[in-house]
């Protein structure tokens, strides 16, 4: 598990509408669906790793009320090593 930290440094509250993952094995969940001005929440990201291995990226779409940038992505990138 790993968390990122979502930061509104706008005036108005910052809506989260939607989270999306590239795949089923990330599960992400937003402390709050509503950020007010200057307040910053934790994103909880959780990746399954079981039957991977090798190099692994995914990324996490955020879409939000944000006039100048509705949408963001965060990648995430993990080096898997099987024994």
């Amino acid at each position: 598990m790993d968390s990122f930290n979502l930061k509104n440094i706008g005036k108005r509250d910052l809506v989260i509408r939607d989270v999306k993952s590239s795949c089923g094995c990330t599960a992400v969940s937003p402390s709050k669906n509503m950020i007010a001005a200057n307040e910053s929440v934790p994103l909880k990201v959780v990746f399954d790793s079981a039957g991977k291995s090798g190099r692994q990226n995914k990324t996490i779409t955020i879409i939000t009320n944000d006039p100048k940038n509705p949408t963001t992505t965060l990648r995430i990138a993990t080096n898997i090593l099987t024994q």
